[in-house]
């Protein structure tokens, strides 16, 4: 009896230890998946704001150069990753350190369409304080305007593009997140979030 009663009393305790760290087991397990989808996310924001980076300093003042911008990001974010959650796409005057300067950009908004000759790409058009007809590729700045570039730049503009993306969770966790006791405005809401990438590059210039 005293032998029987010892074996139910251990698978007891087992059971309650059970129970007590199956629930950390999933958050981390869940954390994980988590992780791993919003790691891929930022990696592609990354990736996709250097080829239009890229694709920005080699068009220049061209007519097309907005539309081939927002191209190649569309082309750039694959599955896991979704163009349709792009929130704004950012086309800004840089620094010669990367930052952008201030009130010197041009903003898309997913949704609606805008037309370069013959790309048509699915954004409309909200502020346009950098057209593509200011940016400056001549290396002595001749012939451009002089108030799109930051103090002291005495050459081609360096051009940047920012993306504003909203993550959309993956798992269970993303809506458990907003659960978390705090003060204030939680970090993460239970739906998703906003993620952000950018990337600037010199302009090529004409010579």
């Amino acid at each position: 009896m005293r032998v029987g009663g010892g074996r139910h009393r251990d698978r007891g305790q087992t059971l309650v230890e059970f129970a007590m760290i199956f629930p950390i087991f999933i958050v981390i397990f869940f954390g994980i998946i988590e992780f791993g989808f919003m790691f891929n996310g930022q990696l592609s924001l990354n990736y996709a704001t250097r080829d239009a980076a890229l694709v920005a300093a080699e068009a220049g003042n061209n007519a097309t150069a907005d539309c081939l911008i927002l191209q190649q990001i569309d082309k750039d974010l694959n599955p896991p990753t979704d163009e349709s959650r792009v929130l704004t796409i950012h086309i800004f005057s840089a620094d010669l350190t990367g930052h952008p300067v201030p009130g010197i950009e041009t903003t898309y908004t997913r949704g609606g369409s805008t037309t370069c000759g013959s790309i048509t790409v699915p954004y409309a058009l909200g502020t346009d304080a950098y057209p593509y007809n200011v940016r400056c590729n001549d290396l002595d700045r001749s012939a451009c305007p002089p108030d799109y570039t930051s103090a002291g730049n005495t050459g081609v503009d360096t051009i940047g593009v920012r993306i504003d993306y909203g993550y959309r969770y993956i798992t269970p966790l993303g809506g458990a997140v907003q659960l978390l006791p705090g003060s204030g405005t939680p970090l993460w809401s239970g739906t998703g979030m906003t993620m952000t990438a950018a990337n600037a590059m010199r302009m090529e210039p004409i010579l």
